[in-house]
Parts: C-alpha cells; structure tokens; sequence
C-alpha cells in the first residue's frame, strides 16, 4: 500500500476545499470499498480526507414527499429507516441484503454512490482493464465466461453486479445531490 495523508475534515466547506483541485485526495467516512482498494493496489490516493465525523448523517423528508438522505448515512439506518421501508421497500429490502451486517454498519450512501466498479477484472491489478487504464483491453478475453454485458458511458463493458442497491436505485430513477467542487449544489437524474 502506498503512503497517504490523512487529513479530517471539520466542515463540509473543508471537505470540499481539501479535495478541489487535489487530483490524488478522496474522501473517506465508511472506507468498506476504499480500503481494500488500498490493500488491492487499485487505489493509490496521496490524501484521504476523513468526513466521516461531519453532520451527514440525516435522513429528512422533502416537501415534495421524497427524503433528503446524508451522504454519511450508513446502508444499515437507511436500510430500516421506517420512511424508506414504507415508500421505497425495493431499496430498503436491497440495503438490507446488499452486505454483512458488519458492511452495511460502515459503508455509507455516498460511498455507494461514487464507489468504483466491483468487477473482479478491475480489482485483480494483474489483468488488463479499460476502467483502471484506457487502452489496455480487459480481462474478459482470458477469461472462460462472462457474468454481465452492460453500456456504459464510453464503450461497451463486460462485468460484474451484485444487483443491490445501485439497481434498485436506477429502477427506483433516484436523483443524486452533491456537492461540486466548487461548492455549489446541483442535482442530477
């Protein structure tokens, strides 16, 4: 694993200026998909920014009937939070399943959301894979079988899915919020 800085945020605008304009610094709060990236060699960040003690961890109804949900919020209270099993049962049955009781404790909804691709050929640094270096093919054409064709932005892809809450969520046509870089928010479908 290669040396990195860690770094803990005291404010959301901390967060996001630690990261701005750094190419090699990501958050951290839950760290179930990051760190054995770090131990894989997948990942190889020089600054982790820890957001994992900032007040993100609420999940509020909107006006319009749907829920504001932290990004800190951890796939176990989401989960069970009595509003998204009554109104989106797909999602909660799905978080619910999606991992170990330990997993689902830690990992958090915008860990989820901005996680890396689960694909076996991604995480194994001895193949060749698009997603970790353009160009370089995929491990696919060593391979007996393929477990998923899908489209994705750029080409064509063949990978894994677990089929837990990413695709309940597309199903669900969930909108993500976020902060940008430059702080502002904005919402995307």
């Amino acid at each position: 694993m290669k040396p990195f800085q860690y770094e803990q945020a005291v404010s959301v605008n901390d967060a996001v200026t630690s990261v701005a304009g750094r190419s090699g610094a990501v958050y951290l709060a839950g760290g179930t998909n990051l760190v054995d990236h770090l131990k894989l060699g997948v990942a190889a960040p020089d600054v982790l920014v820890d957001i994992s003690a900032l007040p993100l961890d609420t999940i509020r109804a909107t006006e319009d009937g749907g829920l504001r949900i932290g990004a800190a919020v951890r796939n176990s209270d989401l989960g069970s939070h009595h509003a998204v099993r009554r109104h989106y049962p797909a999602l909660s049955q799905a978080l619910l399943a999606g991992a170990s009781g330990q997993i689902r404790n830690a990992a958090t909804t915008g860990g989820n959301l901005l996680q890396r691709t689960r694909c076996v050929y991604f995480q194994d640094v001895t193949t060749p894979c698009n997603k970790r270096f353009p160009g370089s093919g995929f491990g696919l054409s060593r391979a007996s079988t393929a477990v998923l064709v899908f489209e994705s932005r750029s080409e064509p892809a063949i990978a894994r899915s677990d089929g837990s809450r990413s695709s309940a969520g597309s199903w669900l046509m969930a909108r993500s919020v976020h902060s940008r870089t430059y702080g502002r928010a904005s919402s995307s479908e």
